[in-house]
């Protein structure tokens, strides 16, 4: 049995796994390939994520109170790991901080081929209750572009499993915009993935991340981005989609079956507290920030040595957290009320007038109300940096 708590003034816990057996060359992540480290160093890894957690609550004793609410497993690969040993982890930090709340959701990320029909009773075992699969495509030249080691028959199998052994809460990750991609190929993977019924669906247009191996294939001209008028009919026609199918879209990139929308992305997303634990990882704590090196060898030696290896904290100021809160609300559907966010609100209506009638399509407006449209959702990016960056000396 797991330590139970209350909810209240609960924490989430993002757990980073950086193992994976092939870097994918569109992947901006921190990571490392297995063949380069010893099986050893991949088997000793759930003791030092404990071993960090207890560290951290030694010299921030009030978070040993606090209940987890929410434990997130990401990478890298975190299906690579031991599902006994990753239940015994967890198990562990339930008991290093306040427990685990009786309905804490505990999230693994998972490639298919991962998730054979023993892995995943396995996974149910280790207290696993939510599944987020790396699908990205269910076409062969789209994965075998991606780097992916799956193949379509293998998504198909392993969703198949996952189902079986009982998960009824699983996400399906797809990517839109890959070079080559036609809109009705894209749509083929939306309707494919629908089949399967998940409660989740996130889709990500794929971006150039500086540094990895697709940025470079673009550079070089080995690969064309997607016109920007294909990938926003691309957005729209899924979006459409998938509301049609009784998904709501609450999130730039997110639609949920209604009652299960992510609870542990959405405590970025409203603020609420979250601790990294593993290479890489970031912590968002009250007004607190603070990162891990993203250095496997540098994070594993500072906890043999008894040393948190946290870097960078910060205090964030008034003026960042609102700022923080302006990019995080207008991400959701629910975007900015006036009544919580005064501040916030008049600051934006003041933007969107300054624009004239270019800002219409991007936002749907009341006095009381705003928030972007899909087609705001689309160019968000751009329309957020040009709010915060004219936020300057924005005060509570």
């Amino acid at each position: 049995m797991h330590p139970l708590a209350s909810n209240s003034d609960s924490l989430g816990l993002y757990l980073h796994v950086p193992f994976c057996k092939v870097a994918c060359p569109y992947c901006d992540f921190y990571k490392v390939e297995m063949r380069t480290r010893s099986s050893r160093t991949r088997l000793d890894f759930p003791d030092q994520i404990v071993e960090e957690a207890r560290l951290l609550t030694a010299a921030m004793p009030e978070l040993s109170a606090r209940s987890l609410d929410t434990i997130f497993l990401g990478g890298g690969t975190p299906s690579t790991l031991v599902p006994a040993a990753v239940g015994r982890m967890i198990h562990t930090l339930g008991g290093a901080f306040g427990g685990l709340s009786a309905e804490a959701e505990i999230t693994l990320e998972a490639n298919p081929e991962n998730l054979t029909g023993s892995r995943c009773r396995q996974w149910r075992d280790a207290a696993i209750n939510r599944l987020s699969i790396g699908i990205q495509s269910f076409h062969a030249k789209d994965l075998e572009l991606l780097g992916r080691r799956h193949e379509p028959a293998t998504i198909d199998a392993a969703l198949a499993e996952v189902k079986r052994a009982g998960f009824g809460n699983f996400s399906l990750d797809l990517m839109f915009a890959l070079p080559g991609q036609t809109l009705a190929l894209w749509l083929e993977n939306v309707d494919r993935a629908l089949a399967w019924n998940p409660t989740h669906l996130s889709f990500y247009g794929l971006t150039y991340h500086e540094d990895t191996a697709f940025d470079r294939w673009r550079r070089e001209g080995a690969i064309a981005p997607v016109e920007e008028e294909l990938q926003a009919e691309m957005y729209a026609a899924a979006g459409d989609r998938l509301v049609a199918a009784g998904f709501e879209h609450y999130e730039i990139s997110n639609f949920a079956r209604p009652g299960h929308r992510a609870r542990h992305n959405s405590r970025y997303w409203t603020h609420r507290d979250v601790i990294g634990l593993g290479p890489g990882a970031h912590s968002n704590l009250e007004n607190q920030r603070w990162r891990n090196p993203d250095d496997l060898e540098a994070w594993a030696g500072a906890i043999a040595q008894q040393n948190l290896p946290r870097t960078g904290l910060e205090q964030l100021t008034a003026e960042a957290n609102l700022r923080e809160e302006l990019f995080t609300r207008l991400r959701q559907s629910e975007g900015l009320d006036r009544t919580a966010s005064p501040v916030l609100h008049a600051h934006l209506e003041r933007w969107i007038s300054a624009q004239h009638s270019a800002a219409d399509a991007w936002f749907t407006r009341t006095s009381e109300h705003i928030a972007f449209t899909r087609a705001g959702w689309l160019l968000s990016d751009a329309v957020l940096d040009a709010v915060i960056q004219s936020a300057d000396g924005l005060r509570p």
